[in-house]
């Protein structure tokens, strides 16, 4: 978040279980204003639009006044598949559409409703992502509205693997993101793409107990062991967390080669 100083800088987490606005003042040197709170929990599950609400009084409180707003959403509020190579498409419209057909093969129409993005330069094993588009409307304008002009919304998951790629380069490793919320987990092979992307939710029925045994299976559906590669993992508390990594001891006792990968709201 080291912007121009004449501009408050803003960095916005959503996500199901919480909010968080971290805030940068007008001026040389400001120091970072960390504001976060959970959402409450709907009886219908309709998370999504209730961390909205949620930002709305967060951003009451923290009054930012016209801040750029960088923001991320949990990886659980976007919806994820693999193209398998991208570079047999011509251009980026062809992967659009290619990404969008493959994205309606697992969830159906309701794809029509839905903006999806795809990295603009061909690849070998490529991701498609995918957010409800009235969700996404009412997200900036509601931003708007509490005074953040909106400069970027990107899943987790691009924040992370951007954050992890100078320690991919070059090499064949996992990416583990973890959040309060869930996990995901790639295989990424530089330069031969990612090769395998999946997704566990933590929830009352399953808990972040769960991700190592879910870890393990993932690596047995891709034919590896876990101490066949090492693994980036990078954790996600939420805006003004400041613990250290809460899986990362675990991941090593499990056998896996675990390596931590810092993610602050500085680097939205």
């Amino acid at each position: 978040m080291s912007r121009l100083p004449w501009r408050e800088q803003a960095a916005v987490w959503l996500a199901p279980s919480q909010v968080g606005l971290a805030l940068r003042r007008r001026g040389w040197r400001q120091a970072l204003e960390q504001h976060q709170q959970d959402v409450p929990a709907q009886a219908g599950g309709d998370q999504a639009h209730a961390a909205l609400h949620t930002l709305e009084r967060l951003a009451a409180v923290a009054a930012p006044a016209r801040a750029h707003a960088r923001i991320v959403v949990s990886n659980r509020f976007v919806r994820t598949a693999l193209l398998a190579d991208g570079r047999a498409l011509r251009g980026a419209a062809e992967r659009q559409v290619a990404a969008r057909e493959l994205l309606r093969g697992i969830h159906g129409d309701a794809v029509d409703g839905w903006q999806v993005a795809v990295d603009g330069a061909a690849a070998l094993g490529m991701p498609a992502v995918a957010l409800d588009a009235g969700w996404l409307a009412l997200l900036q304008r509601q931003a708007r509205h509490a005074g953040l002009q909106t400069l970027s919304v990107r899943p987790l998951l691009a924040l992370a693997a951007a954050q992890a790629w100078p320690r991919i380069a070059g090499r064949h490793a996992w990416l583990l993101v973890t959040e309060p919320d869930g996990a995901v987990l790639a295989r990424i092979a530089t330069p031969g793409g990612w090769q395998s992307l999946r997704s566990l939710a933590f929830d009352a029925a399953l808990g972040p107990q769960a991700l190592l045994p879910w870890l393990a299976r993932c690596a047995l559906l891709d034919g590896l062991d876990p101490a066949d590669l090492p693994l980036l993992h990078v954790d996600w508390r939420g805006i003004d967390a400041g613990q250290p990594p809460q899986h990362t001891a675990a991941l090593l006792q499990a056998g896996w080669q675990a390596e931590a990968v810092p993610l602050e709201a500085r680097h939205f």
